[in-house]
């Protein structure tokens, strides 16, 4: 019988699965770029690129667009070049941009997509949301304030919640049955969202971590402006399980940090 830590952590190898067809070659040599700064408001989006094959992770919300196809071209980097997205979370200020990327596979879990779309039709019930969505978020009223907190975060996810903006089902791989490339692990990280994912990826200079919303700042977690956690404590086990890996961190909402003998530091 597995831990309850290895059972809380699974890894998703990047090796072929038995049965599964061989979709991706070997690619090393990772290097690991913030494309848009996370801050209380707005998720950040990495580019993970080899110089072949260029990889973008959390697209942003629909108003930074052209935030991110300047960040992008400013790289030598063009929509149609990006061959993969990958989602940590469904979120609307973490996918939203996806339909930049038409040509593009998109990686996420299957887990995270329908639980998201399931929480935004719920959020658009008028007279029913502020039950249904304690099937989501079952420990709303253990926080302080946490009817007003919901109420303004269902105005935005009514604001801007658009499927047809996720892309097209042909386009993505649910990380349940399919392969990153090799060098890219994703770790399952789902005290924020049920199938949230965090990436470990193998650079040059060791493992970079790009946390999503697992991890969501350096400090002040409660001033970002998002969903409380599906689970607390599985929030908190997942941050701190993060934190102790140490190295460089990209966080969901916040400037990336290295971490060197426990203490953060301005990466």
């Amino acid at each position: 019988m597995s831990r309850p830590s290895e059972a809380r952590w699974p890894y998703l190898p990047a090796e072929r699965r038995e049965g599964l067809p061989e979709s991706v070659v070997t690619e090393r040599n990772w290097r690991v770029q913030q494309l848009l700064p996370g801050s209380w408001r707005g998720a950040t989006s990495v580019l993970i690129s080899n110089g072949q094959h260029h990889i973008v992770v959390d697209s942003g919300m629909p108003h930074e667009s052209h935030l991110l196809v300047s960040a992008l071209e400013s790289r030598g980097i063009h929509p149609c070049d990006v061959r993969t997205v990958i989602n940590t979370h469904f979120h609307v200020d973490h996918v939203l941009n996806n339909n930049l990327f038409a040509g593009s596979l998109i990686y996420a879990t299957q887990q995270s997509y329908d639980w998201c779309q399931s929480l935004y039709s719920d959020l658009a019930d008028d007279e029913n949301w502020e039950k249904l969505v304690l099937k989501y978020y079952p420990e709303t009223f253990e926080y302080e304030k946490a009817k007003e907190h919901m109420a303004k975060l269902r105005k935005l996810a009514l604001r801007w919640w658009d499927a047809k903006r996720l892309g097209a089902p042909e386009q993505f791989r649910w990380i349940e049955t399919q392969v990153l490339p090799e060098g890219i692990k994703a770790l399952v990280t789902s005290g924020h969202v049920p199938g949230h994912l965090s990436l470990l990826v193998e650079t040059g200079a060791g493992v970079t971590i790009v946390a999503g919303d697992a991890l969501l700042s350096r400090e002040h977690e409660e001033e970002v402006a998002t969903m409380i956690p599906y689970d607390r404590k599985g929030f908190s086990l997942d941050r701190a399980r993060l934190l102790t890996m140490g190295g460089r961190i990209l966080p969901g909402h916040d400037r990336e940090f290295t971490l060197t003998l426990g203490q953060p530091q301005d990466a």
